[in-house]
């Protein structure tokens, strides 16, 4: 049976673009969230180096949401993405990056030329027998793939399992644990790592609501909500006047990191 992105890329596949965010840009460039930095420092400890002078790969950048924060370490950064679109305002954010399109199942690069090769909020589209193996390839020895996501971490709360029960109702193939899988160890079954570790932290952050309807139109299987995308956005801004009557929403964020370091 087909993943579930693979699913809600087919429902929305019509859009044009070999990117399903590339529609979505605008929304993407405004509400998507950044990361911690306990993330980037979790990410210099388990790979054993700086990230500054790192030479890093990154792998569906996006707007470059990930891209700013490696630049701000002082990395060097070649960031790839499918999607024209997304490209376009990562370069538009960041004047001058060697930005390029490219698919990290087969990179445009030669071998052994990465200390660093990054996926944020990308990796789950991979698949990951091929992806880890071209990573290997394009690492040098001692390199490290490391591969996060932002995820809500809410399954407590009533809005969040409300919300979920209208995605899957609402949106072809979607289902509220399709990131739920052993990250760590898929990489380790592909028997290219010396060593995989695992590490997550917690974080909030607060928003007002018509910043949250943007992050939630930013989303691809919202976008396949197709045309009753509205329907379900009015009811989400009920929903979540009613959790925060003050309009100000506490989204609390699982940051979960996984580092795999090549021979």
């Amino acid at each position: 049976m087909p993943s579930a992105p693979a699913r809600i890329g087919a429902t929305i596949a019509g859009m044009g673009s070999r990117s399903l965010f590339d529609p979505l840009v605008d929304a993407y460039d405004a509400a998507r969230p950044s990361y911690p930095d306990a993330l980037f420092d979790d990410l210099e400890r388990l790979t054993g180096r700086p990230i500054a002078g790192a030479d890093v790969v990154e792998v569906g950048a996006g707007t470059g949401i990930a891209t700013r924060e490696l630049l701000g370490r002082g990395a060097r950064v070649v960031p790839f993405d499918i999607g024209a679109g997304m490209l376009g305002r990562l370069r538009a954010r960041t004047p001058g990056i060697p930005a390029a399109l490219g698919d990290g199942e087969a990179l445009p690069l030669r071998a052994g030329v990465a200390d660093l090769i990054c996926y944020a909020q990308a990796w789950h589209w991979m698949r990951v027998p091929v992806a880890a193996a071209e990573a290997t390839r394009v690492l040098r020895p001692g390199g490290a793939l490391a591969v996060w996501w932002n995820d809500v971490d809410a399954e407590d709360e009533r809005w969040w399992q409300r919300q979920q029960d209208r995605l899957e109702a609402m949106s072809p193939g979607y289902t509220r644990g399709y990131r739920t899988r052993p990250y760590a160890d898929e990489l380790r079954w592909t028997g290219q790592f010396a060593e995989v570790v695992t590490l997550a932290g917690r974080w909030v952050r607060r928003l007002d609501v018509d910043t949250y309807l943007t992050w939630l139109r930013s989303k691809s299987y919202v976008a396949a909500i197709g045309d009753q995308e509205q329907d379900f956005l009015d009811a989400e801004r009920r929903s979540m006047l009613r959790a925060f009557p003050d309009g100000v929403i506490e989204e609390p964020f699982r940051t979960l990191l996984v580092v795999a370091r090549r021979p």
